[in-house]
């Protein structure tokens, strides 16, 4: 019909009474927590048991928590260091480029590019202490 139907329409598509599509929306909008207690003895929590992309919930928050900090070392970068930065490592869209790539994206030279991004990556890690705890030991 071109539009979202109405709690009549769904339920007599589904043969039940409209105050039953009522209750199961308002069930379907209330929260849960990932930490509730499942299974018969309530031994499991919600979050152990339900598919994720492939990281734990820790992992994502810690990613987060990450590009975050990234962010704030980035910002004390002048524009041109942290836009080479940005290409070489590929910190927007995954895609690292090269020393030439770069200096021609930016229309400068290669060894301008490597020189800037020598003193950019010394400036990092003279910082580097702000993300210590995710470095690997």
């Amino acid at each position: 019909m071109g539009r979202p139907p109405v709690v009549t329409e769904i339920a007599e598509s589904l043969n039940l009474l409209p105050s039953q599509i009522r209750d199961y929306l308002q069930v379907s909008r209330t929260p849960v927590s990932l930490e509730m207690r499942v299974g018969d003895e309530r031994e499991t929590e919600l979050a152990d048991i339900l598919p994720m992309d492939g990281i734990s919930l820790d992992e994502q928050i810690t990613l987060e928590l990450l590009h975050q900090d990234l962010s704030k070392l980035l910002a004390l970068l002048n524009p041109r260091q942290r836009e080479i930065l940005t290409l070489r490592f590929g910190l927007e869209d995954n895609q690292e480029l090269t020393l030439s790539q770069v200096a021609k994206r930016l229309n400068l030279s290669r060894e301008t590019i490597r020189k800037t991004e020598h003193l950019a990556l010394s400036i990092l890690r003279s910082h580097q202490n702000k993300i210590k705890d995710y470095l690997l030991n």
